[in-house]
């Protein structure tokens, strides 16, 4: 199996390992994640098949970048009017 951080996409999304700039790459994330849910989303409810490309996506993130990651997501949605709850 490829190990997460030598694993250069998911399902075709980029997960941007060659970039080195940590800013850069952690937004590029984001950004992605956000599209994966603005594209199975509807009346701003992902449905199933976003919640699972968005998991398996965040998964394939390093565990020591995800903390950072989740965060620059959770804004990125809330600025697409994405209403989050715990």
């Amino acid at each position: 199996m490829i190990e997460n951080n030598k694993r250069t996409a998911y399902k075709g999304f980029s997960l941007f390992n060659d970039i080195e700039d940590y800013m850069l790459k952690t937004r590029n994330r984001a950004v992605v994640l956000a599209n994966m849910a603005d594209d199975n989303s509807e009346a701003r409810r992902i449905n199933a098949k976003g919640a699972a490309l968005i998991l398996g996506y965040f998964q394939q993130v390093p565990t020591d970048e995800r903390e950072d990651v989740k965060k620059a997501f959770s804004e990125n949605m809330v600025e697409r009017g994405y209403l989050l709850t715990a």
